[in-house]
């Protein structure tokens, strides 16, 4: 997880955003932006080198990688892994967020702790046996988060974002995003 508080390029940000929307995850801003920056500080790499930034494009897909080594920083189990007591704090910061006058959204405890089950709104991609399945969003002690519908058998998409505090808002503006059915129906494959 980078500590970089350096804003990247136009260019590095709106390439790793492209990249970003052909995956099967979600991306927090966070992750994109530390994404942008890494593909910045590849792309100077490359140019103290010799090597112009368009000569990436030929033999490796340049933003999509570096999008996705940043994505698993937060979507792959940490070592160690996080305690029952971290998992639950995370899901309350969580909870706070979702419930925020901001985000606005309706929970309920999931069937475990590590799992909030989201309302849905008339605008939810359709889910369940009768297309009316809440959104269930989970964080686990040896991976990320990830949300899916609350139903049997149901896809389950990963959201890379951080587990911190700040995170969990980023993971609640994600879920009201899927849930006002801004993102499409990110469940389909």
């Amino acid at each position: 997880m980078s500590t970089d508080n350096t804003e990247p390029s136009t260019e590095a940000y709106a390439a790793v955003e492209k990249a970003a929307a052909s995956n099967r995850i979600l991306y927090a801003p966070s992750v994109v932006k530390e994404a942008a920056s890494l593909l910045d500080d590849m792309w100077a790499t490359g140019e103290r080198r010799g090597i112009p930034r368009g000569e990436w494009g030929w033999a490796v897909n340049l933003p999509d990688g570096v999008l996705s080594v940043t994505a698993h920083t937060h979507t792959s189990g940490p070592v160690p892994e996080r305690t029952s007591e971290e998992i639950t704090a995370l899901c309350k910061d969580l909870v706070a967020a979702l419930t925020s006058a901001e985000i606005g959204m309706s929970v309920e405890p999931g069937p475990r702790k590590n799992m909030t089950i989201v309302r849905r709104l008339p605008q939810t991609p359709r889910g369940g046996l009768h297309g009316d399945a809440n959104l269930i969003v989970g964080l686990y002690s040896n991976g990320g988060w990830d949300i899916s519908m609350n139903a049997d058998g149901a896809s389950v998409v990963s959201i890379a974002a951080p587990a911190t505090t700040a995170g969990a808002a980023e993971v609640a503006a994600v879920v009201r995003a899927v849930a006002r059915g801004e993102l499409g129906n990110p469940f389909r494959g």
